[in-house]
Formats: structure tokens, C-alpha cells, sequence
């Protein structure tokens, strides 16, 4: 029997099943069996009672739970359970019409409601639960309202009524109960799985944060070495200028120094970086302008006015950006610093946030663009083709204008 039991019990579950789906489909396998329990249990009411007895509605409604079961068995848990429902307040209200309210079959209405409650998320975003409380709520209206009198048993006396409502509170007191009990020991497996998932968590996030830290070590540590590998390239350079003597070369790999300079800067700024993820862009350009003047000997003869807001741009504009700045600043240095009669000269330079878009513009006061100056043009320099390659990389846009002097404005996206 027990054998039985477990099998009608474990109808329609599967392994892959989480264990709140294992319960739910077990509960509503419990609960039909129950109601046939209970049906059948409402029989002997013809023996003590010596009543007439309806056995084709009592048949039907144990048929309409045996349907149930087989629902389960076909995995139809939710249609299982809607079933199960609908039969509960069919019984309900068929007893009600059949015997006076004062035999209490109301009270049933308590275990149906502690069922409900028991299968589904009481809440009204939960369309489940809605349907299952509208339809008790449907059919205890119709309790109310609707009367059978063909239904109504006759000739019941005091003494049987009396037995019948012991009867009824009892049974319904017993079905409370005991799903009262299912209940509470529902929310206290779902409270033990809380607290087993939290500790999984914490766990997990545990393991998660030392591998983090391990990955920014290890990523600071890249940063670092790509900036001394950058540094041992630069010093090669200063070797190789130092043993030529044709000018124009010099000014080449003068020039490439300057670009590795800048890049190798990013990554002393991403490792100085907590977070190895962004730098400031107006420390970055402080810097690397204070390095660029420092390297022309220029420190004493330009005054250097900046005005820049905290913008943090991520590595992968970190680089194009650092590139456009050095091509901006030693092309002010190279043609207008270097080569002016000026004693003093005047370098401003800007960075300004809209939304988010930021615009950096670079302005010296010397003579400005040559007046045939074309930046479209073929024949155009390697430092106008540079910022114009790497503006379009950031997905930006640079103009390059008069203005008192020469001016060039970068605008760009930070994300």
C-alpha cells in the first residue's frame, strides 16, 4: 500500500525537475488523492446518518480527481492543478445545496483556501493564484445566491444536522492541518535552500573576487612591463640618434620617441590605476605635455594654460588619444615654438564634457596654418595624417582652423 502511495505520489516528476517543481507537482498529487479520500469518506454518511445518498455526483467528483492524477502523469501539472480546483468548489457547492448552512460545509472553503496558497505564489501579478482564488470566489457567490432546492436532502433532523456539522468541522479542521502542515514545512525547506544558495554564494563570490584580484595583478603587472619593454625601445632610439649624424633622421626617430613616450605613458597611468581600466584624461595630457615641453628644453620659454574637466576614458581610446595629443603638441613645438623669434610663447589647451561627448582643443599663438594649408590634401604631413587616422578611430572628428594662431579641435564619443 505504502508502494502505491509513493507512485501516485511521484506521478509526472522527472530528475531534471528543480526541488520546488518536485514539490508542487507532489502536493497536487497529494491533494486529489485527499479529496478521494474524503469523498469516499462522505459515504459512510449514508450508514451513520441512514440519509438518501447521491453516489453519481460523489462519483463524478472522484472521477474528475482520478483525471487529475492523470494530468500529472502527462506532466500537466498546471492544468492538473486547475482541475483540482474547479472539482473542490464543484463539491463544496454541490454539498451546500444539499444540506441546510448549518451543517457548516462552508468550513471546507478553509483547506481549499490554505491550498491555493500552498501551490501558488499568492500575489495578483501571479495570474495562477488569481485564477484559483476567482474561482472559489465564484463559487462561494453562487453558494450565496444560487439555490437547488431539488438538491436539498429532506427530512433531516436535529441530531443528524448536528452530526453533520461535527462531521464537517472535523474533516475540514484535519485537511487545515494537515496542509497547514505541508505548508510550513514547504517554507522551511524553501528557507533552507535560502540560506544553503546564500552560503553557495558567498562562496562564490569569495572565489570570484580572489580570482579578480589575481587577473589586476596580473594585468598591472602587463602594464608595467609593456611600459619598461616601451622605455628599453626608447632608450635603443636615443643609442641609434646618437650614432647618426643625418639630421633628418635624427628627426624621425626623434619623432617616434615622442609617440612611444606617449603610449608608454598610457600604461604607467593603467598601472598607477586601481582599476586598470580608464585613465584621467586631463592628468594624462598634463603629463605627457609637461614631458613634451621638457624634452625641447621649452619649460621656461612657453606658458602652458590649461583648463581640463575629469573625464576618464577607457584603454581602448586611452592610446589614439595619447597618439593625437603627442602629434598636436610637438607639431605646436616643431613649427611654432622651436622656430619662432618670440621670447615668449603661448600654448593653451583645453578639454570640455557635453553628454557624452568631450571636445579637446589645442591652440598656440604663432603664425597659424600656412594659407594653402589643405588638411584633405595628398601631399598633407605625417602628423596631420596621424591625427586624422586615429581621430577616425575613436570614432571622432578634428578640425584644424586660424585663430590668433593655429587651433585644432578633436571632438569625440567616450563610450
Amino acid at each position: 500500500m505504502k508502494k502505491v502511495f509513493y507512485k501516485i505520489l511521484h506521478f509526472g516528476t522527472e530528475p531534471q525537475h528543480s526541488s520546488h517543481d518536485l514539490r508542487r507537482i507532489k502536493t497536487v498529487n497529494l491533494l486529489n488523492l485527499l479529496v478521494i479520500f474524503f469523498l469516499l469518506i462522505g459515504f459512510v454518511n449514508y450508514f451513520i446518518l441512514e440519509t438518501e445518498l447521491k453516489v453519481i455526483p460523489s462519483l463524478v467528483f472522484i472521477s474528475l480527481a482520478s483525471f487529475s492524477l492523470v494530468l500529472s502523469v502527462y506532466r500537466k501539472t498546471n492544468l492538473s492543478f486547475l482541475l483540482f480546483t474547479l472539482n473542490v468548489n464543484l463539491s463544496i457547492f454541490f454539498v451546500n445545496k444539499c444540506y441546510p448552512l448549518s451543517v457548516g460545509s462552508y468550513v471546507f472553503y478553509y483547506p481549499v483556501i490554505v491550498s491555493i496558497v500552498l501551490l501558488n505564489k499568492p500575489s495578483i501579478k501571479d495570474r495562477y493564484a488569481m485564477l484559483h482564488f476567482s474561482m472559489c470566489v465564484l463559487f462561494f457567490l453562487a453558494s450565496l445566491f444560487i439555490d437547488v432546492p431539488e438538491w436539498r436532502l429532506k427530512n433531516l433532523t436535529e441530531h443528524q444536522i448536528k452530526l453533520l456539522l461535527y462531521f464537517n468541522i472535523g474533516i475540514a479542521a484535519v485537511l487545515t492541518g494537515l496542509l497547514s502542515g505541508l505548508m510550513n514545512r514547504l517554507i522551511s525547506n524553501q528557507n533552507k535552500e535560502i540560506l544553503l544558495q546564500n552560503k553557495n554564494l558567498t562562496l562564490a563570490k569569495k572565489e570570484i573576487n580572489l580570482s579578480l584580484k589575481e587577473k589586476e595583478i596580473l594585468l598591472a603587472e602587463l602594464h608595467h612591463r609593456v611600459k619598461n619593454n616601451l622605455a628599453i625601445i626608447s632608450g635603443l632610439l636615443n643609442l641609434q640618434e646618437d650614432s647618426i649624424s643625418n639630421e633628418e633622421a635624427k628627426k624621425i626617430i626623434s619623432d617616434s620617441k615622442t609617440r612611444i613616450m606617449s603610449m608608454a605613458l598610457v600604461h604607467k597611468m593603467l598601472y598607477e590605476n586601481n582599476e586598470l581600466k580608464s585613465i584621467d584624461l586631463g592628468k594624462y595630457a598634463s603629463e605627457l605635455i609637461y614631458e613634451l615641453f621638457y624634452s625641447f628644453n621649452l619649460l621656461k620659454t612657453v606658458t602652458i594654460n590649461e583648463d581640463f574637466v575629469a573625464i576618464s576614458i577607457p584603454v581602448n581610446k586611452s592610446i589614439p588619444l595619447g597618439l593625437i595629443l603627442n602629434e598636436v603638441v610637438t607639431n605646436c613645438i616643431k613649427y611654432t615654438f622651436k622656430s619662432s623669434q618670440n621670447k615668449q610663447g603661448v600654448f593653451d589647451i583645453s578639454l570640455r564634457l557635453k553628454g557624452n561627448s568631450a571636445t579637446l582643443v589645442a591652440k598656440d599663438n604663432g603664425s597659424g596654418f600656412p594659407k594653402d594649408f589643405n588638411e584633405d590634401a595628398d601631399n598633407q604631413s605625417l602628423g596631420i595624417f596621424l591625427i586624422k587616422t586615429l581621430a577616425e578611430q575613436i570614432d571622432g572628428n578634428v578640425r584644424f582652423s586660424n585663430e590668433q594662431g593655429a587651433k585644432i579641435e578633436l571632438n569625440f564619443n567616450l563610450s
